[in-house]
């Protein structure tokens, strides 16, 4: 299936609200704060890690598709530890 850009935002869009609005019906007005860092935390690790896989370990194409220079790319994979 290929989908241009708008549509493809409007896919990523949907399922994180979807996940989202789960996430906050598990919890179930369990106390919880600084979600945005939370989410964050959560999403950015995986997210470089499957667009290194995507790219098939080249860095520049990774770091150019997620929009990151490469030196801010290589940090973020030293934080995270990502080979």
């Amino acid at each position: 299936m290929k989908v241009n850009n708008n549509e493809s935002k409007k896919l990523l869009r949907e399922f994180v609200r979807k996940t989202v609005r789960e996430y906050f019906n598990k919890i179930d007005g369990y106390p919880i704060d600084k979600v945005y860092n939370l989410v964050i935390g959560e999403v950015e690790k995986p997210l470089i890690e499957e667009t290194i896989d995507y790219c098939k370990g080249n860095q520049t194409k990774a770091s150019e598709m997620l929009g990151l220079s490469r030196g801010t790319l290589r940090k973020k994979m030293k934080q995270y530890n990502i080979k």
